[in-house]
């Protein structure tokens, strides 16, 4: 037996390493199958602590920060929750990421602006912010935790586990409701029994009746509230006490839209005589300042005024085949105005604004021959009275007339007038039907 000194074992080992390295694989598999056959507990200490190093090396967390974020912009946030449950080191770098959270919790549908003002408070939300982006970690997990719950509210749309329907109605018997509206967390309806009533949430129980004429539709102004009919008048009451206030005739059909100014000074009207009418209700007697007779060739079932400057007016009215944008003097006299139709043979079958936006406006259309309906969302460009379209994409549902019943950054919900019991919310980015909505056979 040789016993091998330093020099000698290192010329030993060169030699061994030079001829390993020149073997092929399966050749080198067998020498190391037979050198850990031949190792003691040191030996096989060593490599258990050695292979890891070597072969499960962590390219995340050993990468500069700048990189590392750079590569996980190209992960969803599906595969970065993936991620996370890697191990410890990981999920903290991750779920660390300032305003990565932030912008996929926007992305799935989630108001993060209204989010942080609840977190640190409407008054003091920017001051928290500051703060909160000291400790940047802080507000991403935040952030973080609003995606997951935004996620799992999706996941349960889809699913229909996210929405719970309640079984207390409003029902009026053999009375038809004919307008509902929201307002300061009560529920308004007009009916065909001549009445308006306000309704508590969500118990259902009535908080005052006004006797009216038939109601078609209505809306509420402060205490007042204002009624078009079917009798061809609107109306207007005191929605506390019931007192009838003012009449305003002039329509020679049925009235079917009503709007009124925020400073309760003007009013319009729309009706199946083709016409829309603007009101002055400043004086005493109200006063008709301006009936819009020649453009309209169908019923004008949708007014609506705008926020304008404090010298004119702007509001729109709509009928099947037209949206047409207008601004005025307070005598009425057209300063501007903007016509749009609707596509081809299709009809307009229903117009929203968002609530926080009212230039943003959706509308629905129905194509008759095709059977199809279409979504489209406007830009109303009010400094230079134009209305420019952001989309208008088919809704992917086949023979359904749908109508639109709200709209957000995010969804918008859709009402079917076949089954006439049917909601659709729709995700707006890909126009996807995320949750059917089915109500009583009896709610129409």
């Amino acid at each position: 037996m040789v016993t091998l000194g330093v020099e000698n074992f290192c010329e030993w080992l060169q030699n061994l390493t030079t001829t390993f390295t020149s073997l092929p694989d399966d050749k080198r598999n067998a020498v190391l199958e037979t050198l850990i056959n031949s190792s003691g507990p040191s030996q096989l200490l060593i490599l258990s602590s050695r292979i890891p190093q070597l072969v499960f090396r962590d390219f995340i967390t050993g990468l500069p920060p700048e990189t590392t974020l750079h590569i996980l912009q190209y992960l969803n946030g599906e595969q970065l929750l993936l991620c996370c449950q890697v191990c410890k080191a990981w999920n903290q770098l991750i779920s660390n990421i300032s305003g990565l959270w932030r912008r996929l919790a926007q992305q799935a549908g989630a108001n993060v602006a209204v989010y942080e003002q609840r977190l640190f408070g409407s008054e003091r939300c920017a001051q928290g912010l500051a703060l909160a982006e000291t400790n940047g970690s802080f507000l991403a997990r935040l952030h973080k935790s609003l995606y997951q719950q935004t996620m799992a509210t999706l996941k349960g749309l889809s699913s229909g586990k996210a929405l719970h329907m309640r079984n207390d109605f409003i029902d009026k018997g053999q009375w038809r409701i004919t307008s509902v509206t929201y307002h300061h967390g009560h529920i308004v309806t007009g009916c065909d029994d001549h009445t308006v009533q306000v309704w508590s949430v969500p118990d259902g129980d009535p908080l005052y009746t006004v006797s009216t004429h038939s109601v078609c539709c209505l809306t509420v102004c402060g205490s007042n509230v204002y009624t078009a009919s079917f009798n061809a008048n609107a109306e207007s009451w005191d929605m506390i006490t019931g007192r009838h206030l003012r009449t305003f005739s002039g329509h020679t059909s049925a009235v079917l839209a009503i709007d009124v100014s925020m400073d309760q000074n003007f009013m319009l009207t729309g009706s199946v005589d083709r016409t829309a009418k603007l009101w002055d209700l400043r004086p005493v007697n109200a006063i008709l300042v301006r009936t819009i007779s020649s453009i309209h060739e169908d019923w004008v079932f949708q007014v609506k005024f705008l926020p304008s400057a404090t010298e004119f007016l702007t509001f729109i009215t709509c009928d099947s085949n037209l949206c047409n944008l207008w601004q005025t003097n307070f005598n009425g006299d057209v300063l501007a105005s903007h016509h749009m139709n609707s596509d081809g043979s299709s009809k307009f079958t229903s117009f929203y604004h968002l609530p926080e936006d009212p230039y943003q406006m959706f509308a629905c259309q129905w194509e008759e021959w095709s059977k199809s309906s279409w979504l489209s969302k406007y830009e109303i460009q009010h400094t230079k009275c134009s209305i420019e379209r952001d989309f208008h994409v088919q809704i992917p549902m086949d023979t359904i007339k749908a109508y639109i019943l709200g709209a957000g950054r995010k969804f918008s919900v859709i009402m079917c007038s076949i089954s006439r019991k049917d909601f659709h919310v729709i995700d707006l980015d890909t126009m996807t039907v995320v949750s059917k909505i089915t109500t009583p056979d009896f709610c129409m």
